[in-house]
């Protein structure tokens, strides 16, 4: 018998995703909606916002969190899925290709840094992992700069973060989303720690899930909606993406 609401999500493994394949994404068709961005800070008390790549002091970040509307709505609707005494944390969503920029170049530099013997297309191969590469391309925007990629993890009724087994941004297999479903499916049993860490990744996905966002299996952080990695991952074959690029001028809601 559970007894415990978070249970109802802890208790449940995250499912098998499908992987990310930049090249299919970018096939997705876009029909814009033309839906405004939004500030994320002026929503209800269960949703923390702390722009991390602004408080980090990385150049062209911005000190506000913004969104599609539609997206910052299902925030809302996934904060109130959450057990009582859990928050979001909104640490990242859109972003202008000049912080995407900064972001892809910074990687791919400490790339080079690691590994001096890998050429320049294997560095950039390996650095897609992670992070987008920058593109305003109306066919194949970066995903942040959509408005409907967001990142974000959780935190107690005191505003201090859960541990998820990794940093947000953490750029190591640890970072997976399914890193410990995997573990456990290999036979291969979790520490106390790893258990914990475990139900909450679980409880961050399903309660994204349950409001219509997608994973990207690489990063336990990163949720889209209406972009074309959403499309792309509700596996819809003629699915179509309601949100490109988008740069103009945002207000707050």
């Amino acid at each position: 018998m559970i007894t415990d609401p978070k249970d109802h999500y802890t208790k449940m493994p995250i499912p098998s995703l499908k992987s990310l394949d930049w090249d299919q994404v970018s096939l997705k068709n876009v029909n814009e909606s033309g839906e405004e961005l939004v500030s994320a800070s002026l929503i209800p008390e269960r949703i923390l916002v702390r722009p991390e790549y602004f408080f980090q002091g990385i150049p062209q970040a911005l000190p506000e969190c913004y969104a599609r509307k539609s997206v910052v709505s299902r925030l809302v609707n996934a904060s109130l899925k959450l057990p009582r005494g859990y928050k979001l944390v909104i640490l990242d969503s859109w972003r202008p290709f000049a912080l995407q920029q900064s972001l892809f170049d910074t990687f791919i530099k400490e790339l080079k840094e690691q590994h001096p013997k890998k050429t320049d297309p294997e560095i950039e191969t390996m650095a897609t992992a992670f992070v987008a590469r920058p593109s305003t391309s109306g066919n194949s925007p970066s995903p942040h700069l959509t408005g409907g990629a967001v990142d974000l993890t959780l935190a107690d009724d005191k505003g201090i973060l859960l541990d998820m087994g990794t940093e947000f941004d953490a750029t190591s297999p640890q970072s997976h989303t399914r890193h410990f479903e995997e573990k456990l499916e290999q036979g291969e049993p979790l520490s106390p720690d790893e258990q914990l860490q475990a139900q909450n990744r679980r409880l961050l996905f399903h309660v994204m899930a349950e409001t219509g966002f997608t994973n990207y299996p690489n990063e336990w952080w990163h949720f889209d909606y209406g972009n074309q990695n959403w499309a792309f991952m509700n596996q819809e074959e003629n699915g179509s993406a309601i949100y490109g690029p988008i740069h103009r001028k945002c207000r707050w809601s």
